[in-house]
């Protein structure tokens, strides 16, 4: 042992520790490493990878992704497509309409955000304690507020096109397969309560004006109704019109036995100037007269007569005629806003349901390790580069 101290007096001076031992091998071992492949590339390329290596095998929580696909589709979707533009879609080219922008919109908004938080605990499903330190939230580089935990959000959540199906495709990244599915579940439910919500708010524009121009008409309706009601009670007459028919043929017939009479009345005049019949035709005619004057009283006159009566009556009959044909015409008009909103309303149909994932698919270790190697490379190379540049700058 004494030959080994005198061989090594550097030991011999103080007995080296269990990890300064284990440590010296690793130590060499990098020293090795960088001198033969250079400083540069170690640093740049090597070490970083072998972090990041470390930390998608070791570190890294696995993520669970629970995909779904639906399809939000209406009668106008393909009723008001030109012919040659259905032809080309069903040659393979794909027409989304505006409702399915829509929907993915609102699975990506902060409304949906904030519909989960309240009512699945999202913010639980993000902040477990098995999750890694970069993966969770809230972590050390980001702020624990709401507008940090929407850019979280839609890392984890995404509702995009299929350009080959053109179906729209939800997928929900967690740290959990149940809440995954979840998730999706409630937000494929949240995104039929939007479609539902904006049917009933394209019915509402187009039904609900037709709708209130018809019950204004027919109060008004219902209003003339009492006035003729209350018309009939105070005239004491169901039809003025077809009740004054009789008091004119009185009138008639009166005025024809006057004129009779009356040239009874001259013929015996002339004929029999002393004739004891002409002081009878002389009180018939006063009498006629009488009756005829009454009968008049009762046609025109006052306001108690037949024709102000008869005049306020026509007047309410076109009154509610008008009225009539502006129902019809108003009802016509609700039939065809409710057979246009029928045709503008949309449907959300899901094609396949959120899944419930068997096994991790994030984070996929080769694609990022292969992106990572070919990133570092790449910077390491532009810095060789210009680096040989300002060298060669200088030397000229």
């Amino acid at each position: 042992m004494s030959d080994e101290f005198q061989e090594h007096p550097s030991l011999a001076l103080a007995p080296a520790s269990r990890p300064a031992r284990m440590a010296m091998p690793f130590a060499n071992g990098v020293a090795f490493v960088q001198n033969k492949i250079g400083t540069g590339l170690f640093f740049t390329v090597i070490v970083p990878n072998i972090l990041l290596f470390l930390y998608l095998t070791l570190i890294a929580t696995p993520q669970y992704i629970s995909e779904a696909h639906f399809m939000v589709r209406g009668e106008h979707s393909m009723g008001s497509m030109p012919l040659s533009l259905a032809m080309q879609t069903g040659a393979g080219e794909s027409v989304t309409s505006d409702d399915t922008f829509a929907v993915q919109d609102y699975l990506m908004s902060r409304d949906a955000m904030a519909l989960l938080l309240r009512n699945d605990n999202l913010a639980q499903v993000f902040s477990r304690k098995e999750g890694d330190f970069l993966a969770r939230f809230p972590n050390w580089y980001s702020r624990q507020d709401l507008e940090s935990f929407y850019k979280y959000y839609k890392r984890h959540i995404k509702a995009q096109i299929d350009s080959d199906t053109s179906l729209s495709v939800l997928t929900v990244r967690t740290f959990s397969a149940d809440d995954s599915q979840r998730i999706a579940k409630a937000l494929i439910a949240a995104a039929e309560d939007l479609v539902n919500d904006i049917n009933r708010r394209q019915r509402a524009n187009l039904v609900d004006a037709a709708q209130r121009e018809v019950t204004e008409t027919l109060d008004q309706i219902r209003d003339l109704q009492t006035r003729l009601a209350s018309f009939r009670n105070t005239s004491a007459m169901i039809d003025p019109e077809k009740q004054s028919v009789p008091l004119i043929s009185t009138q008639y017939a009166l005025q024809s036995l006057l004129t009779a009479t009356q040239m009874r009345l001259d013929q015996t005049r002339q004929t029999s100037p002393d004739s004891p019949t002409i002081e009878v035709y002389q009180q018939q005619i006063e009498n006629l007269r009488k009756e005829l004057d009454a009968a008049s009283s009762r046609l025109t006159g006052d306001t108690h007569s037949l024709v102000p009566q008869l005049t306020e009556f026509d007047a309410l009959t076109i009154q509610r005629q008008i009225l009539q044909q502006i129902l019809a015409a108003e009802v016509t008009s609700l039939q065809s806003a409710k057979a246009r909103a029928d045709h503008q309303m949309v449907f959300l149909e899901e094609v396949t349901q959120p899944d419930k994932p068997d096994y991790p698919t994030y984070p996929p270790t080769i694609e990022v390790m292969a992106v990572s190697i070919l990133c570092c490379y790449g910077i390491f190379i532009m810095g060789r580069l210009l680096i040989a540049g300002a060298r060669e700058h200088r030397i000229t």
